[in-house]
């Protein structure tokens, strides 16, 4: 996998916040929305919360956008095999290697540093872009097609289908970056960092 030197831009770090911010609140303010093909019998709330749904939906898209365009910048040409390294023999066998090494410290209580799962942290949170890129879509389509309730109504049931996969990689993905940051590797710090990091 090619190393990254450069330093995580301004650009990664507000998309970064600002999309996880956007993700909380959309897994939380869906339970209680109204539905749009529903909205006949919505209260007030829930229809204020379908609409903040809606927005906060659109910025998503915008900073998931802003972050897919740093992470490849930042990856200088290996974008793919670093977020997406199951696609090359290499990749699965780092992938493979790392897996084995980290079951084996967690039978002793000792999860690995960062450094030794790299490529199954990056494998990982290729595929948290891949669920954003569903939901954003999904989403998307769903925004353009408002006056359509039928289709906006089939596309809504699959937009759906990505909750609990987003809700598991949120989880994770968070855990991890709190575990990482305990152990004091420093990456939560450089990932917030107000300067670069």
């Amino acid at each position: 996998m090619p190393k990254i030197t450069t330093p995580r831009s301004p650009g990664l770090r507000f998309s970064h916040a600002v999309l996880g911010v956007a993700v909380i609140h959309q897994l939380i303010g869906s339970e209680w929305m109204a539905k749009p093909w529903k909205m006949a019998e919505a209260s007030a709330l829930q229809a204020t919360l379908f609409e903040m749904h809606e927005w906060a939906g659109l910025t998503a898209t915008v900073m998931l956008v802003l972050l897919l365009v740093s992470l490849f910048r930042r990856a200088q040409g290996g974008f793919f095999s670093r977020y997406f390294p199951w696609l090359a023999a290499a990749g699965r066998s780092g992938i493979w290697s790392e897996a084995k090494q980290a079951l084996g410290g967690l039978k002793q209580l000792t999860p690995p540093t960062s450094r030794q799962t790299e490529h199954l942290a990056t494998a990982v949170q290729g595929l948290g872009l891949l669920i954003l890129l569903f939901f954003t879509v999904t989403g998307t389509a769903m925004w353009l097609l408002e006056d359509t309730l039928d289709l906006m109504h089939r596309i809504g049931s699959i937009h759906e289908l990505g909750a609990l996969p987003l809700k598991v990689y949120l989880l994770g993905h968070a855990g991890m970056a709190v575990i990482h940051e305990w152990r004091g590797e420093g990456l939560m710090r450089k990932m917030f960092a107000v300067r670069g990091g």
